[in-house]
């Protein structure tokens, strides 16, 4: 049961199925063409002997006997006389091609003028099948019978047997039946040895499949010919484990980083709280734990709010699409950090159509995280520059800064998450780490992208693209 609901099994029964179809289609054919030829055959003969007859007793008298006939003709043809009222004189009797005797054709009592015209085909009873026709001979020919009576004769029916036309099909068919069976047994013998031989790379699939899943992560599958369906199979499956394994690190380093960032301010927390508990702290110090303690939960607040805001984005939910001018959001942002930091020189400009469809508060997130990220991570006196810009259907958002920019390698990290370029910067001052990762995760889910363009004494310049409402 198991083999015959194997991929294997189907596709022998497939093309034994199909093979068969396409034989019995072949053999049927060449059975009728063989049956059409020796039909045509015999009317060509009839159509010879009819013309033959009818010209040498044109206008020649003869009288026939039925001796005579039957000393004329070889086994397996019958002639009939038909007289002037269309009634059967007398006929020679029927024979097969061995000359043992045979049932002749079933004839009607009368012969009208219409019947057999033309090569008709005329069954006996119980014997072979006859192809036969009517002839006129005209007004010369006479029948002498047994008891000397001369009677005119003016139409004669010859037949001919198609009793080894009939032996030739019924061998014919005996033959094609043998031989289909034999071909189709080494058609499926032939089949199952191919597939098995075909399908050994999807149970090497399977295998490495089962070991993957039983935590041998590095195996992966080998790819014979990736132009082929099997292997284009197994690069799919290279590619869906090798996806797995970075998602499976990638969430194994998340984990580790949520829980070095959660550690520090849980640390802080409980140090601060054990000094109080024990009586170690004085009225100021006491007022320096709390502050302390509310500072930290407070961050620990931002962390997990950055936390559940990543892992709603990462759901790829649709955000709310409603008409948003990315130039109002970016107006508001520069005020705010200016308030924030009024020593330092941060420049707007807006040019063009600058509405988007999209949610407001997320691309007001995507504002303040990259202005801050800014004010944070350069040195005071860095002036930045913010240009909102709207052409040709899309909206560039693009914050700048003149600061000590990154090197190449900490350029290709910066939107990982908890990744600081600067490791050495104490966990109350850095932030998260988590800040461009939101960036970039809310601009993708807008459809649009984000780049930065830096080196070394550079600067760093973030541009956010999105499509135009």
């Amino acid at each position: 049961m198991r083999r015959a609901n194997s991929l294997r099994g189907r596709l022998v029964c497939a093309v034994i199925v199909l093979a068969a179809l396409g034989m019995v289609i072949v053999d049927t054919a060449s059975i009728v063409a063989l049956q059409v030829y020796f039909r045509d055959r015999a009317d060509v003969w009839l159509a010879n002997t009819t013309k033959r007859v009818t010209t040498q007793i044109d206008t020649t008298p003869l009288v026939l006997t039925k001796d005579y006939m039957a000393a004329l003709l070889q086994p397996g043809y019958v002639v009939a006389l038909v007289g002037a009222d269309g009634r059967i004189l007398d006929q020679t009797p029927a024979q097969n091609s061995m000359g043992q005797d045979a049932p002749p054709p079933i004839l009607p009592t009368v012969l009208g003028h219409d019947f057999a015209a033309t090569p008709t085909t005329l069954q006996s009873a119980g014997g072979p099948e006859y192809r036969a026709q009517l002839i006129g001979v005209g007004t010369h020919v006479r029948y002498l019978g047994p008891d000397g009576r001369s009677t005119p004769v003016t139409g004669a029916l010859i037949a001919e047997s198609l009793d080894p036309t009939a032996d030739a099909l019924n061998r014919l068919i005996l033959f094609e039946v043998i031989a289909t069976v034999v071909a189709l047994a080494g058609i499926g013998l032939l089949s199952f040895g191919v597939l098995r031989v075909g399908l050994l790379p999807l149970r090497d699939m399977a295998r490495a499949a089962r070991r993957i899943a039983a935590g041998e992560l590095h195996q992966r599958v080998d790819v014979p010919n990736e132009a082929s369906e099997v292997g284009q199979v197994a690069t799919a499956l290279n590619e869906a484990f090798d996806a797995r394994q970075q998602s499976e690190e990638r969430l194994r380093r998340f984990v580790a980083d949520a829980s070095h960032e959660l550690r520090t301010p849980l640390t802080t927390i409980r140090g601060w709280a054990e000094m109080h508990q024990h009586g170690l702290a004085d009225e100021n110090m006491t007022a320096l734990s709390m502050s302390r303690i509310q500072q930290e939960a407070a961050r620990m607040q931002a962390l997990v709010g950055d936390l559940l805001l990543l892992a709603q984005l990462d759901q790829q939910l649709e955000p709310k699409t409603e008409p948003v001018d990315v130039a109002v959001l970016a107006t508001d942002a520069v005020a705010d950090a200016r308030a924030t930091a009024p020593d330092r020189h941060i420049e707007l400009v807006t040019e063009g159509d600058t509405e988007v469809a999209g949610d407001a508060n997320r691309l007001r997130e995507v504002l303040q995280n990259l202005i801050g990220n800014a004010l944070v991570h350069t040195p005071s006196g860095t002036e930045i520059d913010v240009r909102v810009t709207g052409s040709s259907g899309r909206v560039e958002l693009v914050v700048a800064d003149n600061g000590p920019g990154l090197d190449e390698a900490a350029a290709g990290r910066v939107f990982e998450r908890f990744f600081r370029a600067d490791q050495a910067r104490s966990p109350g001052t850095g932030g998260t780490g988590l800040g461009l990762s939101i960036v970039r995760s809310i601009v993708a889910a807008h459809g649009g992208s984000v780049d930065l363009v830096t080196g070394p004494g550079q600067g760093c310049a973030f541009t956010v693209s999105l499509s135009s409402a």
